[in-house]
C-alpha cells in the first residue's frame, strides 16, 4: 500500500508540472506565432532566391504574398496593409514594372498612390494611408518617364484598372497566383494581356536591382510640390 503522504507529494508534482507548462504555453504564444495555418504558408513560401533578387530587402520576392510575413502574425517587423508586384505581361517573371503609379481609392472616396520599386514591388504602410478601408479599387499606370522633364514625360504607356473590388486580402499575390491562370487565378498583375504585346510595345524593362535600397522612389503626379 502506498504511502498517503507520497500520493499527495506526487499530485502536487503532477499540478505543479500541469501549471508550468500552461505558463510555458502561454510565454510562447505571446513572442511566437502558434497558428499552424500561417505557419504552413509561410514555410510554404521557401528560402530567399539571391540569383534573382536581392534577399532580404525591398525588392526580395517579387510576386509573393507579402502580407503574409508582413503582418501581425510576423515573422517581418514591418507590417503592410496592401503590397504586391506589378508585371508587363502574363507569363514572364523577369518583366516587372518600375516606378508604375499604383492609385489606391478606398470608400471614404480617399485615393492615395504608391510608386513600385524597380522590381516592381509596392507596399502600403498603416502609417502610410491612415484612413485605408476596404472594400478598394485599384488602377495601375506606367508613364514614358516617371518624374522626367519635357512635355511627353508623363504620358501614359499603358493604364489598367481592376474589374472587380479588393474585399479584404492585403496581398495582391494571394488571388493574383504566379504561374497561374484560371477560375481560381487571374494570374499576376500585369498591364499587358499578352507577352506578344510586350514586345511589340517595347517598354522600359529595368536592369536587375541594385544590392542596396535605391533612393527615394519618384513620387505620383499628384503628389509632388
Amino acid at each position: 500500500m502506498r504511502h498517503p503522504h507520497h500520493s499527495l507529494r506526487e499530485r502536487v508534482g503532477r499540478s505543479l508540472g500541469l501549471f508550468a507548462g500552461v505558463v510555458l504555453v502561454g510565454s510562447l504564444g505571446s513572442s511566437c506565432n502558434l497558428d499552424p495555418v500561417h505557419r504552413a504558408g509561410v514555410n510554404n513560401l521557401g528560402d530567399e532566391q539571391g540569383g534573382l533578387y536581392p534577399p532580404e530587402s525591398a525588392y526580395h520576392r517579387p510576386g509573393e504574398p507579402c502580407a503574409l510575413c508582413h503582418s501581425a502574425a510576423g515573422p517581418a517587423g514591418l507590417q503592410f496593409v496592401l503590397a504586391g508586384t506589378i508585371f508587363w505581361g502574363p507569363d514572364r517573371y523577369d518583366r516587372r514594372v518600375n516606378k508604375a503609379y499604383v492609385r489606391i481609392g478606398g470608400p471614404e472616396k480617399t485615393t492615395k498612390c504608391f510608386v513600385t520599386n524597380c522590381n516592381g514591388n509596392f507596399f502600403v504602410r498603416s502609417e502610410d494611408y491612415k484612413n485605408l478601408k476596404f472594400p478598394l479599387l485599384v488602377s495601375v499606370e506606367r508613364v514614358i518617364d516617371p518624374g522626367g522633364p519635357g512635355p511627353t514625360a508623363e504620358k501614359s504607356i499603358r493604364v489598367r484598372r481592376m474589374s472587380s473590388h479588393i474585399g479584404r486580402e492585403a496581398s495582391c499575390a494571394t488571388c493574383h497566383i504566379l504561374g497561374l491562370r484560371d477560375f481560381g487565378s487571374p494570374g499576376q498583375i500585369r498591364l499587358y494581356d499578352t507577352e506578344s504585346e510586350v514586345d511589340t510595345a517595347k517598354p522600359p524593362i529595368p536592369a536587375q536591382c541594385p544590392n542596396v535600397d535605391e533612393p527615394p522612389l519618384t513620387q505620383c503626379p499628384e503628389d509632388r510640390l
